[in-house]
């Protein structure tokens, strides 16, 4: 591997860790659902890593479309998510 670029593992834990400021305020705020759009805005990923993640850490199945888009739990993909990054600050109330 080349000086400087990240293994595929690193740019992906990376990406997420910017999507955890983003779900831990909707969980603070209560919001019950978040849309995949959301996610894929918020964090830079694409639609194939978002899935790889989701796949990846056994995100529970989006039980809910929101505008025709798949939504999933806020709390649970949190939880996911920093589990997936190591943030463990993420996982306690």
């Amino acid at each position: 591997m080349a000086t400087g670029k990240l293994s595929f593992d690193s740019m992906l834990k990376q990406q997420v860790m910017r999507l955890l400021p983003y779900l831990d305020q909707l969980n603070q705020q209560q919001v019950k659902y978040v849309g995949r759009n959301n996610l894929l805005e918020h964090s830079g990923l694409n639609d194939n890593e978002l899935q790889k993640l989701i796949h990846d850490g056994n995100l529970p199945r989006h039980t809910m479309k929101i505008m025709g888009t798949k939504a999933y739990d806020t709390e649970s993909a949190l939880k996911m998510l920093a589990r997936y990054c190591g943030q463990y600050g993420y996982l306690v109330d």
